[in-house]
């Protein structure tokens, strides 16, 4: 094995190691999110405002803040964490929650792609890395 074989092996694995962490990442969403659905309640909120910030890359992005009633008849005013541009809705729109009853506070918009961003970045990255990780392997062995 010449020395660039070694570096394109050595690259290789460093990329199977970050593929492999960020499946563990992934996996450990969805299993926090499934957790999350098992006792999650369903209510329909009303966003109450939109929260303006500015996002990473600049821009503005938006926080929906979400009002909505338990179950058992209490009022909760709870804000989104990930922000993002276009927002949830608009003022005055209504839209379906999922909380926990414990814990109305932990509570998500009920939408796919709210509910399983996460899971999915991490699991596409990490199996684009992944793959990667095997070609640049198997061509480190191979040079």
């Amino acid at each position: 094995m010449d020395d660039s074989g070694g570096t394109v092996l050595l690259v290789g694995v460093i990329f199977l190691v970050i593929g492999a962490v960020m499946i563990g990442i992934a996996i450990f969403f969805v299993r926090r999110t499934r957790q999350f659905l098992r006792t999650a309640l369903e209510a329909t909120g009303t966003i109450f405002e939109l929260r303006e910030s500015s996002g990473s890359e600049g821009g503005t992005v938006y926080s929906a803040v979400v009002e909505f009633q338990t179950a058992d008849g209490r009022s909760i005013r709870w804000e989104e964490s990930m922000a993002s541009n276009p927002p949830a809705g608009q003022p005055g729109e209504q839209l379906v929650m999922k909380y926990d009853p414990a814990n109305p506070q932990r509570a998500r918009i009920a939408k796919a792609t709210r509910m399983w961003f996460m899971p999915v970045l991490f699991g596409g990255l990490g199996l684009l890395f992944l793959v990667i990780g095997v070609v640049l392997t198997v061509a480190g062995l191979v040079a």
